[in-house]
């Protein structure tokens, strides 16, 4: 865990305007600069940076924040990845503060795992033993210069690594953490990877974290792969093979090819496929499709077609669109993986693959006609129920009835049933409140909510002041009362930092980008006389909704004939009105 302070520290120190143009170039206008924003496609620009705020802000997309929200947006990392590569800019050392026993040894954990791969890489080319698996890969179409790009290595016989690190200072009990060695029944310790071709695993910042390993022996009882052992650094659960290499070709081409293994993915990318990865043996996770989301919402999945891969891909399918993407399917022809017909017929004879693709719908179609009769009644009950669980975890209404309409084609049955039947599944739209913001963000903010706010993030004790006066349902705008909920909470009495530091540390995206906005807009549109009218017209009008309130509950205590409730709520409803507002 980042301490706060240091947080705050890197943020003071980073110049916006140095970071930000060192990715795209900005024109000075005034006292900010301008640029075509980088999240969006536009042609006018819309983006502005702050010097002397040190924020930046799009009007065409509504992005904003300080330097760690802009790295987070460009290099699609998490906020903590954001403070270190800034950190690391800046030649500062994190002081992590440790919350558990495991997290010491992250730093150290690093430089192990790295020792490792070069001694790895070193062996296929200088050791006697390496020079089998480099003819292997040679043969497998992986080049040399391919190889010193992924840094693929091979691990030698008896506990030839654990030996080295040793010399090199590092101790057994770092080497385990590491998921280097493992420890022997009988004693001792044993090299995990011996006698294998050894991937290094990087995460996106090409930071290795981990190793996946081939045997050369076809032996039954030994496994064909082995990975490295969960551990501080390394869950196959968060991580995809390849991404750190791909993920700018992602970006661009705003698609994404997953498959399983190391070579279906290194044949493909060096055949020219760049946006392309794998799913580490696995089949594809929550964690992992998070991280896809960062770069795309559209992934062409290619998996084994047998039994294992079609089941993989099932629920692949599922948790993918469930998370808002876009999913096609490739069935690879029998006995070919991408690494195999990549070798064999040629990178072209791949992409008509990928070309042939078809929607989720149809293979998931495909495969149950497979289980069963698509004629009886018994059959097309339970291709239909199965297909309701996936239709139902996509968010557009729209394509969730087309769906409808092909598969009652293809089931010979009414549509009007399946969508009957379709409704009692039906599901809560996760979607629904990201709809909703989306719609009152296009609604204008009242002058007067605006310029309350507006003193709140600009002015020292601004929350403080405003909080004493006001409360959160004083404000109607749906935006500015989040916002202002926001701050009353966790800005505090004193948000002087609110233009630098403190904007840095808001996570919600809506509120971020309005506070932004509020920051960097140049003129001041209120004065003190006017702040005060409008805090008197938000009570009067809060005022107003309660006197309504009121009348409504004081006819119905009038009608039950309350006089106890009734006499409350009109001593209640007179002073309110002898004030002239609520509060």
């Amino acid at each position: 865990m980042i301490p706060s302070s240091f947080i705050e520290e890197v943020q003071a120190k980073t110049d916006i305007v140095e970071l930000i143009s060192s990715y795209i170039p900005l024109k000075r206008t005034g006292r900010n600069f301008k640029a075509l924003c980088p999240f969006h496609n536009e042609k006018t620009p819309s983006f502005h940076v702050s010097p002397q705020k040190q924020i930046f802000h799009c009007f065409g997309c509504g992005e904003g924040g300080g330097p760690v929200q802009f790295l987070m947006l460009y290099e699609k990392v998490t906020f903590p990845e954001a403070i270190e590569i800034l950190a690391k800019k800046l030649g500062l050392e994190i002081p992590y503060q440790r919350t558990s026993p495991e997290a010491k040894f992250k730093p150290l954990l690093y430089d192990v795992v790295y020792e490792a791969s070069i001694f790895f890489h070193k062996n296929l080319f200088e050791h006697p033993q390496g020079q089998f698996a480099c003819e292997y890969l040679i043969k497998r179409g992986v080049d040399k210069e391919i190889i010193k790009q992924f840094r693929i290595g091979y691990a030698l016989g008896r506990n030839s690594l654990m030996e080295y690190m040793r010399k090199k200072g590092f101790s057994l009990e770092t080497l385990e953490k590491a998921s280097l060695v493992v420890s022997k029944q009988e004693g001792g310790y044993v090299d995990l990877f011996r006698r294998r071709i050894v991937f290094p695993i990087f995460d996106v910042r090409s930071r290795v974290i981990g190793f996946g390993a081939r045997t050369l022996e076809e032996k039954e009882g030994i496994p064909k792969y082995l990975n490295s052992l969960e551990n501080p650094l390394y869950s196959k659960r968060e991580h995809l093979f390849g991404l750190n290499f791909s993920k700018d070709e992602i970006v661009k081409k705003d698609s994404v090819v997953v498959v399983e293994g190391y070579f279906d993915m290194i044949i493909p990318y060096v055949k020219g496929i760049k946006n392309i990865v794998a799913s580490l043996g696995t089949s594809l996770t929550t964690e992992q499709i998070r991280v896809i989301k960062r770069y795309t919402n559209n992934v062409i999945l290619v998996f084994d077609s047998d039994k294992a891969g079609e089941l993989a891909t099932l629920r692949a399918v599922d948790l993918l669109l469930e998370n808002g993407l876009k999913v096609n399917v490739v069935e690879m022809p029998s006995g070919f993986d991408p690494d195999l017909a990549m070798r064999e017929k040629g990178a072209e004879y791949f992409l008509e693959c990928l070309k042939r693709g078809v929607t989720f719908f149809d293979y998931k179609v495909g495969v149950l006609k497979n289980i069963y009769d698509v004629k009886s009644i018994e059959g097309k009950t339970k291709i239909a129920n199965e297909m309701f669980l996936t239709l139902n975890k996509m968010s557009s209404e729209v394509e969730k009835y087309e769906y409808i309409k092909k598969l009652a084609s293809i089931l010979e049955v009414k549509e009007e049933i399946l969508t009957a039947e379709l409704r009692k599944l039906k599901k809560i739209n996760p979607n629904r409140q990201k709809l909703f913001l989306e719609k009152i963000k296009r609604t204008p903010i009242p002058i007067q909510e605006k310029t309350i706010l507006k003193f709140m993030v600009t002015q020292k004790r601004g929350c403080e002041i405003i909080k004493k006066r006001l409360k959160e349902d004083d404000f109607t705008h749906p935006l500015v009362k989040k916002t202002v909920s926001f701050l009353f909470n966790y800005a505090g009495g004193d948000n002087e930092r609110v233009p630098n530091n403190f904007l840095g540390l808001i996570e919600d995206k809506d509120i971020r980008g309005f506070i932004s906005q509020l920051l960097i807009e140049e003129e001041n549109f209120w004065d003190k006389n006017f702040l005060k009218e409008c805090i008197l017209k938000l009570q009067r009008n809060r005022a107003r909704v309660i006197r309504e309130s009121l009348r409504k509950e004081i006819e119905e205590a009038e009608s039950k004939g309350d006089k106890k409730k009734l006499k409350e709520l009109i001593l209640r409803y007179k002073k309110i009105e002898r004030k002239g507002r609520y509060g």
